[in-house]
């Protein structure tokens, strides 16, 4: 993830790989150097991410004869990221240099991803900044430029960004083998139980899988997943009856939480330390709770779990 300093690309990372919420990422300092991240994308897929500080001393340090082939080698994903309210000569230089070392030293790679942050601020000019950067490009440098309006604020950015890391997935062989065991694995719950599974993520929220096939829901992504937020005051109480019971029992090992609406019962259950489940019956009586209780105490839901452990980098 390069470009110039004041970009936003910490805050696209944190927000969309480590469930950071926006407020949280708004007095960020700036990136001293490359800060290199590692985090596992929907559950499957281990992303090692450099988030190169964009000063123009590190500038010049990146696109020096000494350093050029280590940063720019072995890109797999190249993310440009340029404030849309900044329009100066320097962006683009600094985009022509990144071009030539990012095709030079990582050919493999087919197209850039260039986002034109902030466009939710009045002074974005977009259009004149996708002009600069194009400027005296050729047509077959342009075509392998896919340049996108985003903003971070309003989490157009993140879900760019997602989409980028999904097209990785789906030319990723071993992530597509690990993709298609979770969701057989969701299957088997499903055939005994009168219910529908959906898997999440639990650093940055997103779904894994589900027994609905494709399925989003916009209120979980770009925060963690805990079963602690769902309902703290569960927890605040538990712990204290803990406490009077002179218990040692930690309340995060209350693993299960349990709504219930009146024609069905939601139940949302941690598998691992990365990930949590969510059961939704499709009806609201008794032997519909009954065999989903003992379902997530079964065979099938331990062999969800053990698989979960065995692909947990």
């Amino acid at each position: 993830m390069f470009g110039p300093e004041n970009a936003g690309k910490t805050s696209l990372m944190r927000t969309t790989c480590l469930g950071y919420n926006f407020m949280k990422v708004l007095n960020l300092k700036p990136t001293k150097s490359i800060s290199r991240e590692n985090f596992i994308f929907r559950g499957i897929m281990e992303i090692n991410l450099w988030d190169a500080g964009g000063q123009s001393h590190y500038m010049e340090r990146y696109f020096s004869e000494s350093h050029r082939e280590l940063v720019f080698s072995e890109v797999i994903t190249a993310v440009f990221m340029v404030d849309s309210t900044v329009i100066e000569d320097r962006v683009k230089e600094v985009f022509d240099k990144f071009l030539t070392y990012i095709f030079e030293f990582s050919p493999h790679i087919k197209q850039v991803y260039v986002l034109l942050n902030k466009i939710d601020l009045q002074e974005s000019e977009e259009d004149k900044i996708y002009g600069l950067l194009t400027n005296g490009l050729s047509d077959e440098l342009k075509n392998r430029l896919v340049f996108t309006p985003v903003s971070v604020k309003e989490g157009s950015a993140q879900h760019r960004l997602i989409e980028v890391l999904d097209f990785e997935i789906q030319q990723n062989t071993l992530s597509l083998q690990r993709l298609g065991k979770i969701r057989h694995l969701l299957d088997e719950l499903k055939v005994n139980t009168l219910s529908e599974y959906l898997l999440f993520n639990q650093p940055d929220g997103l779904l894994i899988a589900s027994t609905l096939g494709k399925f989003e829901s916009k209120p979980l992504q770009f925060m963690k997943f805990e079963i602690g937020t769902l309902d703290s005051n569960v927890y605040q109480i538990y712990s204290k009856i803990m406490d009077l019971l002179n218990s040692d029992i930690s309340p995060l090992e209350l693993s299960t939480v349990i709504y219930e609406s009146e024609e069905k019962y939601v139940l949302i259950k941690e598998v691992s330390n990365n990930t949590v489940l969510m059961a939704v019956t499709k009806s609201k009586n008794e032997e519909a709770f009954g065999t989903i209780m003992k379902t997530l105490s079964g065979d099938d839901f331990n062999s969800l779990k053990q698989y979960l452990s065995d692909v947990n980098f």
